[in-house]
């Protein structure tokens, strides 16, 4: 790895780098959710729609995977660079190995907790009017 040192440093940090605007746009995807359905609430006089709990639930679920899957690429990715960093002697990789310390970890948690309880919350309502049909 001695030769090739700076092309994988390179590489990596670009791979963070693109890894972590991916993170981001997460967050922005997940802001534009939460704006457009409080949209849809503010202009609802009735009762939601079953399917309407399911749709945000659903889509709440697929971001959260998303950023699970992105800060586990992010973790993966680090440790190669940081290899390649102090072979080049840059000590300034900050360690992302523990996705404990992590805030986009628990984000991703809780967006995951809030879809699934609201998947769950349209099953509720579509079999209450079943039940009432």
């Amino acid at each position: 790895m001695e030769g090739k040192a700076p092309e994988i440093y390179a590489q990596r940090y670009e791979t963070f780098r693109h890894l972590d605007k991916l993170r981001w746009q997460m967050l922005q995807l997940l802001i534009a959710v939460a704006t457009g359905t409080a949209l849809v609430l503010r202009t609802t006089t009735g009762d939601i729609e079953w399917w309407f709990y399911a749709l945000v639930g659903f889509s709440l679920l697929v971001i959260a995977f998303v950023m699970f899957r992105i800060g586990g690429a992010i973790r993966g990715n680090a440790v190669v660079l940081q290899k390649a960093a102090v072979e080049l002697g840059d000590m300034g990789i900050p360690d992302t190995g523990n996705k404990w310390k992590s805030v986009a970890y628990w984000l991703a948690w809780a967006v995951f907790m809030l879809g699934t309880a609201l998947l769950l919350k349209s099953i509720q309502i579509s079999f209450f009017i079943e039940a009432q049909s």
